[in-house]
């Protein structure tokens, strides 16, 4: 099986104030299919976690055409398509019943151990299955990059967040999902109400824990373009660039 598709339909805690499906939703979606995907190719979490092993995303591209609304059907789609050095990548679309492609996105995910968050390589842990289990084909073409930013004196510190129990998953740090719904609300409630995401870019450069007090910075950095980036303790958490439409 390289590629795994389930179809849903949109309910009303996936949609945002204009009832359209969010982008949080959607990560949360990819998180999901990723971990049936790779369980029925032979590397989902139980199979990892008995060589004391475990995924982490680490940057995610994401491109939306179109957002469906609540109560439409769609599809989800995803394939693993490789590695490149230590990143395994994995690549999603979002299409409506016509088959129409709504939302396409990349992603490159780590092997990590999870009691000394040390990075593994998938090589160690997946073997043959890693490279038998490809499927060539690119939802967007290239893969995610490292964001490079030159934006210190535009960047601005809006808030903080200090992480509770609701933004924490199952390896006891915070959500991925969690990250971007910060960055959406770093952003002036003047944009983010009136106009809908349509590209976004994040990369995951620390984990953020329970009690943990991330600092998020904000820079506007062409017409509906923002940049934000959280800090905790020196250390910078995670970045993102969000395109939004006119």
């Amino acid at each position: 099986m390289k590629q795994k598709t389930i179809s849903f339909i949109v309910d009303s805690s996936k949609v945002d104030n204009r009832k359209e499906y969010k982008p949080c939703a959607f990560m949360s979606d990819a998180q999901d299919i990723a971990n049936v995907h790779a369980s029925a190719i032979g590397f989902g979490y139980n199979d990892l976690i008995t060589s004391s092993a475990v995924w982490v995303l680490s940057r995610l591209k994401v491109k939306c055409y179109s957002h469906p609304k609540w109560e439409d059907t769609v599809a989800l789609t995803t394939w693993h398509k490789g590695r490149e050095g230590v990143m395994s990548l994995r690549d999603y679309e979002l299409t409506d019943t016509q088959g129409n492609i709504l939302i396409a996105a990349t992603s490159s995910w780590l092997i990590i151990d999870p009691k000394t968050r040390k990075m593994l390589r998938p090589d160690h842990i997946l073997g043959e299955r890693g490279l038998e289990t490809s499927f060539e084909k690119d939802a967007i073409a290239g893969n995610c990059d490292k964001i490079r930013t030159n934006f210190g004196s535009i960047l601005n510190k809006v808030m903080e967040h200090q992480v509770r129990f609701s933004d924490i998953d199952m390896n006891s740090h915070t959500n991925n999902t969690k990250y971007f719904e910060w960055a959406l609300d770093a952003i002036d409630t003047s944009v983010t109400t009136s106009h809908a995401v349509q590209e976004f870019q994040i990369n995951f450069n620390h984990e953020a824990q329970l009690g943990d007090i991330v600092e998020l910075s904000t820079a506007q950095t062409a017409p509906l373009t923002y940049y934000v980036e959280g800090n905790c303790s020196g250390k910078n958490i995670f970045q993102t660039i969000i395109q939004f439409q006119q």
